[in-house]
């Protein structure tokens, strides 16, 4: 919520930013909390864009769409990859290395609707994906 604050405070517009989350539901709590800070919110659907707020909406949704600055919230291990999308290793290595490699593409997408900045967050242990490119802040 910070971040987005800080953004808009130093002159980024609200539909300049976008918030990609894996789960809906997840985009729908960060919405809520924005709009308690007073921040205008807009759940994508269908690749919409709304004037004068603030984007938020699944990995999936942001496919095609480009912000100025980008959150992508929840890259905990937990939930990317989600465990619902993995085959299980044992039933099928095969489809189980080809469904991370679907979730590795899904988070790859949402990072790269950021133009200028992007920031991911995360709770408790980060996404066994991020390792590659994460560095100390």
């Amino acid at each position: 919520m910070d971040t987005v604050q800080s953004w808009i405070k130093n002159g980024v517009a609200p539909e300049e930013i976008g918030i990609a989350t894996r789960a809906k539901w997840t985009a729908e709590q960060i919405a809520k909390r924005l709009e308690a800070e007073a921040v205008r919110t807009h759940l994508l659907a269908r690749k919409s864009k709304a004037e004068h707020k603030v984007s938020l909406g699944t990995m999936h949704r942001m496919k095609g769409l480009e912000f100025r600055c980008m959150v992508v919230a929840g890259v905990d291990d937990d939930h990317v990859p989600v465990a619902a999308a993995l085959t299980p290793i044992e039933d099928d290595p095969h489809a189980h290395a080809l469904d991370l490699q679907r979730e590795r593409c899904l988070l790859f997408v949402a990072c790269t609707r950021a133009r200028e900045q992007l920031v991911i967050t995360w709770h408790g242990q980060p996404s066994r994906f991020l390792s590659a490119i994460q560095r100390p802040v």
